[in-house]
C-alpha cells in the first residue's frame, strides 16, 4: 500500500510561485453626482494598499477622456481630479488597473461611479429684465415725453433733469411728471416745453 503525501496549499503557493497583486483597485467616487454642463466634477480614485509595492491605474470619465495615475511611496492615493463635461447626459466613470510610468497595473476588478450632467440654465436676456427694476430713472425716460412731445438734448442721468419740447401751444400732457430729488417740475405751453429742472 502506497502512501500519498498531503501537500498544503501554502506549500504549493510557495513552491510554484503563486503571486498576488500587492495593491488593488479600491474605489472611485464622483462629487457632486449631478452637475450642470460646464461645472466641475471632483473624481476621487483610491487604491487599497496590501503591501509596500506600487501600481498604476487609469480613470475614464465616460466621455472619451481619461487620467492616468499610480500609487507608490511618493504618490499615495487617493488621486483627486476634476473634470468638466461639455454636454448633458449620464456618464459612467470607471477606474481600472493600467501600466503607468513603469508601474505595473493595480489588481482587482474595475470600479465605477455615475454622474448626471444637465443643461446649464440659459442667461436671461437683458431686454427681458424690466427697466424699472434695473434703473428706475431710465425706466421713466420712455414716458417722460409723451407724443408728440420729444426729449430736448439728453436726459441727465446724474441729476434726472430733462426738457420735453413740442410746437408752441401744443396741449400739455394731463399727467404731470414727478421730479426726483431737488428738481422742480416746470411747464410752458406757449414755448412748448415741460420737464424737470434744478
Amino acid at each position: 500500500m502506497r502512501l500519498i503525501p498531503l501537500i498544503s496549499t501554502a506549500v504549493l503557493a510557495a513552491g510554484f510561485g503563486v503571486t498576488a497583486h500587492a495593491q488593488l483597485i479600491g474605489s472611485v467616487t464622483a462629487s457632486p453626482a449631478t452637475v450642470k454642463v460646464g461645472e466641475p466634477v471632483t473624481v476621487t480614485a483610491n487604491v487599497d494598499v496590501v503591501s509596500g509595492n506600487y501600481c498604476g491605474f487609469s480613470v475614464f470619465y465616460g466621455d472619451g477622456k481619461n487620467a492616468d495615475g499610480y500609487s507608490d511611496v511618493s504618490h499615495p492615493t487617493p488621486m483627486v481630479t476634476t473634470h468638466v463635461y461639455a454636454k448633458p447626459g449620464t456618464f459612467t466613470i470607471s477606474m481600472g488597473g493600467r501600466s503607468v510610468e513603469s508601474h505595473p497595473n493595480c489588481g482587482g476588478g474595475d470600479k465605477f461611479a455615475t454622474v448626471t450632467v444637465i443643461e446649464a440654465a440659459k442667461p436671461v436676456a437683458a431686454a427681458a429684465v424690466p427697466a424699472a427694476v434695473a434703473n428706475p430713472v431710465a425706466a421713466g425716460m420712455a414716458t417722460l415725453c409723451v407724443a408728440p412731445w420729444k426729449l430736448l438734448g439728453k436726459f441727465n442721468v446724474k441729476t434726472g433733469a430733462y426738457t420735453c419740447v413740442a410746437k408752441a401751444k401744443t396741449p400739455l400732457p394731463d399727467h404731470k411728471q414727478m421730479c426726483q430729488g431737488d428738481l422742480t417740475y416746470f411747464e410752458n405751453a406757449k414755448k412748448g416745453q415741460y420737464g424737470c429742472k434744478p
